[in-house]
């Protein structure tokens, strides 16, 4: 996949600053799931609530409602306060027929309701070190294995 491939609209306004690092997010989730031996949940459910990652099984589990009216500016503030603010860059995973995505955390955190949009709000964040994880249910709720909010 070239940048010229990309379609997303969030990811064309951004194309000069994020590099593709997979063509297929699924797949390549699929291989870091496996790599990091992260707990997933096999369902075929269309509940809103549902996630990719079993978050009930990891240490240090966090969530919080992503999409409260009027607060676009304190959850940009938190994703500015938390330890995500210390990493250089993140990968954001598309999903389905969408590519991974490396993005310099500020623009992140500066338009993270765009990205999250662009996603139609599912989308799995990692840090570019693979250490810290976000997750965005239907429901938009954020759960991460770090506190933000």
């Amino acid at each position: 996949m070239t940048r010229e491939d990309i379609k997303n609209w969030k990811l064309v306004e951004v194309i000069s600053n994020i590099e593709i690092i997979a063509d297929d997010s699924d797949a390549y989730f699929e291989s870091l799931a496996k790599k990091l031996d992260i707990p997933l949940i096999n369902h075929t459910s269309t509940d809103r609530e549902n996630t990719q990652i079993n978050w009930s099984k990891l240490i240090g589990y966090h969530r919080f409602f992503l999409d409260g009216e009027g607060e676009e500016e304190e959850n940009k503030s938190a994703f500015r306060n938390s330890i995500l603010s210390r990493k250089e860059n993140l990968i954001l995973l598309y999903g389905y027929k969408e590519p991974a995505v490396l993005v310099p955390t500020n623009i992140f955190i500066e338009d993270w309701e765009d990205f999250m949009a662009s996603s139609q709000w599912e989308i799995i964040i990692f840090s570019e070190d693979l250490k810290l994880m976000m997750e965005v249910s239907r429901d938009y709720n954020l759960h991460s294995n770090f506190k933000i909010k």
